[in-house]
Parts: structure tokens; sequence; C-alpha cells
């Protein structure tokens, strides 16, 4: 029988009575648990030659999907923290030289922050990094497992989008 914490979640993988969805809870922990480890972003960020730390790395990942300039509240928004916190992180990414202030030509009262050339290179050099780590982790399955595997993760991610949207989870 596999081991639970006090909170309920598993230790161990599931046995062969457990469901579907009890396979990809468990899945789905240790999934969550590997990509969130300080030494596994520690990891990632030295194969790429980068100095950079989580919050800085998901605010630049945010402005190089936009593909634009974003308001300070929006990119707040999109990373579900406060504005004071963006305030202070985009202090040190500007002085970093990877994030630029300017006026909203829309609203003068309002800045957006954009990705300097340095900053977008920066993080392509992470996304590299990171390419290259799930290459690793995909080595030995074929084209058809891969191609599905991507499809379900897909419809999967659109899901949890969604249902953030909706309900804000559980």
């Amino acid at each position: 029988m596999p081991k639970v914490t006090t909170l309920g979640l598993r230790t161990s993988r599931p046995g062969p009575t457990d469901g579907p969805v009890d396979q990809i809870q468990t899945a789905l922990q240790i999934v969550a648990r590997s990509i969130t480890l300080v030494r596994a972003h520690e990891r990632l960020l030295q194969a790429a030659g980068v100095r950079l730390d989580r919050a800085g790395a998901a605010l630049l990942h945010r402005l190089y999907v936009h593909g634009s300039s974003l308001r300070v509240t929006n990119l707040a928004d999109l990373l579900g923290v406060d504005a004071p916190a963006i305030t202070r992180k985009i202090h040190r990414l500007e002085h970093d030289g990877l994030v630029v202030r300017h006026a909203d030509p829309d609203d003068r009262r309002a800045t957006l922050i954009a990705l300097t050339p340095g900053g977008r290179q920066t993080l392509e050099r992470v996304l590299d990094a990171r390419r290259a780590w799930l290459e690793r982790l995909f080595d030995g399955w074929d084209g058809t497992d891969l191609a599905a595997f991507a499809s379900l993760l897909d419809r999967f991610s659109s899901a949890l989008e969604h249902d953030r949207e909706d309900t804000c989870g559980f």
C-alpha cells in the first residue's frame, strides 16, 4: 500500500489496484516536486550559464511569451503576485540590464516593462537549457509516444488553464 502523508498525499507510486486518476495524481505530484526544486532550478541556470532567480526567470518568461511590453499590474496578475513584489523584481532586473521601463503611450501615468536584447538572450539560454534537459528525459521514447504525450499534455494543460480562469481550482 502506498505511503500517505498527513496531508493525504502519496509518497510512493500507486499500486496495481489504483485507477488512472490515482496514477495521474501521483505522477503530477512527482512532476511538480521535481520541477519546483530549488536545486533543479539552480542546475538549469548553471547549464544555461546565467545568474537569475526563479521570480526573475518567471517575469522574463512572461514578457517573452507576451511578445511586447506589459504594465506592472498586468505582470503581477499574470504571475499571481502583488504589484509591489513585481516592482522590486523589476528594479533588480533593470539594474542587471534585462528589462527596461518606458512610458505607456496610451496612459502617460503608467509604465510599461519590456525585455532588453540582453534579457531576451538570457531567457533564451534558460529555455535552451530546459529543452536540453527535457530531451534527455525523453531519450529512448519513440516519436509516436512522444507525439501522443505532447498532445495529451497540451489538452490537459488547456483544461487546467480553463479551470483556473473559471473556478480558481479547488
